[in-house]
């Protein structure tokens, strides 16, 4: 039986435990992780954060997500980006990555955050209130076929079109 995980805020202690369990992860599916590494570390660097979580298990990291500041036009919504997640290894499929996640969009929700966008497997996210649909709503350079969006306040997202820019971060890695 896998040890129970506790989630924890203090990350940036863990910045280099962080990046290798996120390299090692990506790796694994996408034959490198550096990109996602460097991500977070951009995104850290530049305070672009909003939110960013860990799951630790006898105290070692096993999971890992980040949500960052979106720039919104006109700038009526407050909106964050979900990316990356990522759980190690031995303990993917386990729920790790499902409760920071779940945990991530209550803090952003408590932070006033207006909705939360994610490019990923839409059966994936689908279960967390993500969907294509609301993330029509937004011009971005990710909108497609994985580009979906969640509202964390009810109906801000029924009336309006706007422009996301993501953080210097994802076209810089």
């Amino acid at each position: 039986m896998k040890a129970p995980f506790t989630i924890v805020t203090n990350c940036a202690e863990y910045a280099v435990d962080i990046a290798a369990m996120t390299r090692k992860a990506f790796a694994r599916t996408y034959g490198s992780g550096d990109g996602e590494a460097a991500l977070i570390a951009k995104l850290r660097a530049d305070g672009d954060v909003a939110v960013e979580l860990a799951a630790m298990a006898n105290g070692e990291i096993v999971g890992h997500v980040l949500f960052s500041r979106l720039t919104v036009e006109p700038a009526t919504l407050k909106v964050a980006a979900l990316a990356p997640v990522s759980a190690r290894i031995d303990r993917q499929k386990s729920g790790i990555g499902s409760a920071l996640i779940r945990e991530g969009l209550a803090r952003c929700k408590a932070l006033d955050f207006d909705a939360v966008t994610v490019l990923g497997d839409v059966a994936y996210y689908e279960r967390f209130g993500f969907s294509l649909e609301a993330a029509q709503v937004f011009d971005c350079a990710y909108a497609g076929p994985h580009f979906q969006a969640m509202e964390l306040r009810e109906h801000a997202l029924s009336v309006g079109r706007w422009r996301l820019e993501y953080p210097k971060a994802f076209v810089a890695v």
